[in-house]
């Protein structure tokens, strides 16, 4: 089973569920059905099995994830929900009681083509890591803020000391309030999440 971690965090209030996309999306014959009738592309097909083989390992059971007015997902049972998925890995974040955000990408340098888009000119990310981490940062953010429907730019991320784990704040500049984002730095992907309390 490709299964990383199912992880309490946030002082268990919140559970981050990390998965590797090894299989076939015809290895879970049950999602198999619905995601190919929802998506052509094998890959689509892929995220949306691995998605709920998480879920299941993370809940217990299968659960239903539903969508509110925005596009916002939530569990069936009420428990806040966030899922990315990246090549080769999806992850998934719940919370009964908090908001939650998380993103996840694999290490490429490829987003230096894009960072203009979202690195603001306060900020400093000079290198690939810090670029990911940013634009994972403000992914976590915008999830974590999604009433307010902000622009990448819209958000500064704040100083920080680069390691392997470690926290970055996600300022709200529309509101002029910051939330903290866990991060994880491995040889093959950079990892964000974060609670709104």
């Amino acid at each position: 089973m490709p299964l990383i971690s199912v992880t309490p965090v946030f002082h268990d209030d919140a559970i981050l569920g990390l998965w590797e996309m090894t299989e076939s999306p015809t290895t879970f014959s049950s999602w198999y059905e619905e995601a190919s009738m929802l998506y052509k592309s094998t890959i689509r097909q892929k995220e949306y099995v691995c998605v709920r083989a998480l879920l299941r390992e993370m809940m217990g059971r299968d659960m239903a994830i539903l969508h509110n007015s925005d596009g916002k997902p939530f569990l069936e049972n009420g428990y806040h929900i966030s899922v990315s998925h990246t090549k080769g890995y999806c992850a998934v974040i719940v919370s009964l009681q908090y908001e939650v955000g998380v993103d996840i990408e694999y290490m490429s340098d490829r987003v230096s083509k894009i960072a203009r888009k979202f690195i603001r000119d306060d900020e400093k990310a000079f290198t690939t890591v810090h670029q990911l981490l940013h634009w994972c940062g403000k992914e976590t953010g915008y999830k974590l803020f999604s009433a307010d429907h902000l622009d990448l730019l819209e958000m500064r991320v704040e100083p920080f000391e680069l390691d392997e784990r470690g926290v970055i704040r996600i300022e709200n500049l529309r509101r002029s309030v910051a939330v903290a984002v866990d991060y994880v730095v491995m040889p093959q992907y950079v990892l964000t999440y974060g609670v709104l309390y």
